[in-house]
């Protein structure tokens, strides 16, 4: 079974925690597969390279999904226009993107629904 995820929570949220929890079961799950992780809205704030870096919930989230994309080949969207309105990608010069990510416009979202047996939505 293909799953998507639609990731909406903010950095500081417990949601953004519990889809990170959701995407390593389905990835430990040997029947599921993850198709798609698409960070929209204040999610994208959890692909930025600069996350802070004190001892809050926002960093923590931060790290973790970077460090957990960093150790597995996943699908990691991020909207562009919603990272390009909160500061991530300001220009070509200057691209706070965290590695494991790419961007992709809500195109690409509505693809992943195409090809997705089911959808979870965080946030």
């Amino acid at each position: 079974m293909r799953f998507s995820l639609l990731v909406n929570a903010a950095a500081d949220s417990a949601a953004a925690l519990t889809a990170l929890h959701t995407a390593q079961a389905l990835l430990d799950t040997p029947d599921h597969q993850l198709h798609c992780l698409f960070f929209y809205r204040d999610a994208v704030h959890l692909a930025n390279r600069h996350a802070w870096t004190g001892d809050g919930t926002q960093a923590n989230a931060a790290q973790q999904w970077q460090h957990w994309l960093a150790r597995h080949d996943v699908n990691a969207v991020v909207c562009v226009g919603a990272a390009q309105r909160r500061g991530i990608v300001a220009t070509d010069t200057d691209n706070t993107l965290a590695e494991g990510f790419s961007l992709a416009g809500l195109g690409q979202w509505a693809e992943a629904l195409i090809s997705s047996d089911r959808v979870i939505q965080f946030g």
